[in-house]
């Protein structure tokens, strides 16, 4: 949305409905299958005019801008268009760090969308894919956000119909766990299978019409759960509450729960006492929603 020079933008999370880990690989990385889908829970994101990068963070204590992925996407889009017109960027951060909801990675694609279009530039979708894959293995996605399915290191991306919305519950339960010590504790070898059955089983039963709760599954949590009470005690809590469905995203350490309307979501979220925690109520959304409510 832009209003007398200010343009702002919505940058939003996501949850993985399937995550297969298909091993390591020679370089070091793991080769996943996965199905993202985007949700309603945001950060926001606004430029101005300025002279020159700079960046402020709310609600982002102790971490160098230099380390942002929304710093490191504004310079590198400027490298790539060969001037840089300059712009001030305020990041309020609402998507936890470090809680498996892509929301660093979603704040650079945003940004990359956002700049785009700020600065005018003549950028194709192509090269910004390619600007995504270099700051991360997610980014890619939040580039066009709904449901996808994710392979080689996630960026590998292969649209996906848009299921029936949903209702689900997030809690975060107030612990990080490092990407790389959840990738470690799976204790794979130098093994790497071509994909992995139950992503296609998924994905058949999604398409025959059944609810986007059935099947889901994370190979994380066979060793995140046991390794961190306070995630299990989340996720216990929200099959407590009348989850249909409950699931870690990504590497942890958020949970996610599916309930049956928004009603019960709210009910779900508010029956919370842990003043540890921070539980969103939330909604998926379709590739077109996603868009319309980045853009405004």
């Amino acid at each position: 949305m832009m209003m007398d020079g200010l343009f702002r933008i919505n940058s939003f999370a996501k949850i993985n409905l399937a995550l297969a880990v298909l091993g390591r690989r020679a370089d070091g990385y793991h080769d996943i299958e996965t199905v993202f889908q985007s949700i309603d829970l945001a950060d926001e994101i606004e430029f101005r005019p300025a002279s020159g990068i700079n960046l402020t963070c709310e609600n982002l204590p102790g971490v160098a801008k230099e380390n942002n992925l929304v710093w490191k996407a504004a310079n590198i889009l400027t490298e790539h268009a060969g001037k840089n017109p300059g712009v001030s960027i305020t990041l309020r951060k609402k998507i936890p760090f470090g809680a498996g909801l892509g929301g660093g990675s979603a704040n650079a694609a945003a940004t990359l969308l956002g700049l785009r279009r700020f600065w005018n530039l003549d950028v194709s979708d192509a090269a910004l894919h390619d600007i995504a894959e270099k700051l991360g293995s997610d980014v890619p996605f939040f580039l066009n956000g709904g449901t996808a399915l994710g392979t080689g290191r996630g960026e590998k991306l292969s649209a996906l119909p848009d299921m029936p919305p949903e209702h689900l519950v997030v809690i975060f339960p107030g612990v990080q766990v490092s990407t790389a010590e959840a990738y470690k504790s799976l204790n794979l070898g130098l093994t790497s299978v071509d994909s992995d059955p139950r992503i296609y089983r998924f994905l058949s039963l999604t398409q025959a019409g059944k609810p986007c709760r059935t099947g889901i599954f994370n190979d994380f949590e066979a060793s995140i759960l046991p390794a961190w009470p306070e995630i299990a005690e989340a996720k216990s809590f929200l099959n407590a509450h009348g989850a249909t469905a409950a699931l870690l995203s990504g590497s942890g350490s958020s949970v996610f729960g599916f309930f049956s309307d928004e009603e019960s979501a709210r009910a779900a979220a508010h029956a919370s006492k842990r003043t540890d925690w921070r539980v969103f109520p939330a909604k998926t959304l379709s590739r077109a929603e996603y868009f319309q409510r980045m853009f405004g």
